[in-house]
Parts: structure tokens; C-alpha cells; sequence
């Protein structure tokens, strides 16, 4: 049968597992509920016939920053953002409209521009980082 100390410690090390397990069940219930209270899904915008028009506006500036991304027209009305986004590489322009503008995730956006889960994280990361370099704190005290 084996050692009953050695037995006890695969016991334990189960049991120990198990609660981890649950736990992190839990917590990515609790995420996933968060998210749905929070988010607004594509289809309900279309019911309310909102149409393909997502606008962002800063009031303080003029600008008429116009992306078009899967046949939605993004304005921003921020010339300084505007700009910034304009100045990105393209792909990195994509994902930041499909991601904070249209709102969806980096495993959504891999599966439309056919690049991996990963690099579309990276090259989020990259494209924020440059937003800030161009932005700086300037954005953040207007």
C-alpha cells in the first residue's frame, strides 16, 4: 500500500489542489460577471439602432479624427488623441480602435487581422506605450 506519511502527503497536496482549482473558478466567475455588468454586447447596440457610429468627443478641442474599422466610422473629436492614433502603424491603429473603441478583446482581434493571440497583446502594449510617449502628461491634465 505504501508509506501511510507518504500517503497522508498526497492527500494533503490533493486536497490542496482542489482549493486552488475552486478557487481560481471562483474568482474567474466573479471576473466574468463584472465583465457582463459592465460591457455592453455589439448586438444590443444594433437593436437600439445606434447604427455603425461610435463617437468619442473632447469638448475643450476641435479635431474630426475619422477611422473606419470593419466598416464602422470611429470620430474622435480629440485632435491631439486623433493625431496619436494617426501616427501609429497600422496595425497597432487597428488594434487600439477594435480594442478601446469597439470594444473587443485581443482573442476577437487575432481572429480578424490572422495574427496570434500574443502578438496582438504585444502590439497593444506597444501602441499604448507609444500613446503615452505621444500623449505624455499633457493629455491627462487637459
Amino acid at each position: 500500500m505504501g508509506d501511510p506519511k507518504e500517503t497522508h502527503i498526497q492527500h494533503m497536496f490533493d486536497s490542496f489542489c482542489k482549493k486552488v482549482v475552486r478557487n481560481e473558478a471562483f474568482n474567474i466567475q466573479k471576473k466574468d460577471a463584472r465583465f457582463r455588468q459592465r460591457q455592453i454586447s455589439m448586438e444590443t447596440l444594433e437593436q437600439k439602432s445606434l447604427g455603425t457610429e461610435f463617437y468619442y468627443s473632447d469638448t475643450r478641442l476641435n479635431g474630426n479624427g475619422k477611422f473606419t474599422i470593419l466598416g464602422i466610422e470611429i470620430l474622435i473629436g480629440n485632435e491631439v488623441l486623433a493625431n496619436a492614433i494617426e501616427q501609429l502603424a497600422s496595425i497597432r491603429q487597428e488594434i487600439i480602435l477594435m480594442s478601446f473603441f469597439i470594444g473587443l478583446n485581443d482573442r476577437e482581434i487575432s481572429e480578424i487581422v490572422g495574427k496570434s493571440f500574443g502578438s496582438v497583446w504585444y502590439q497593444r502594449q506597444e501602441a499604448l506605450e507609444d500613446l503615452n510617449r505621444m500623449l505624455g502628461d499633457s493629455y491627462e491634465e487637459n
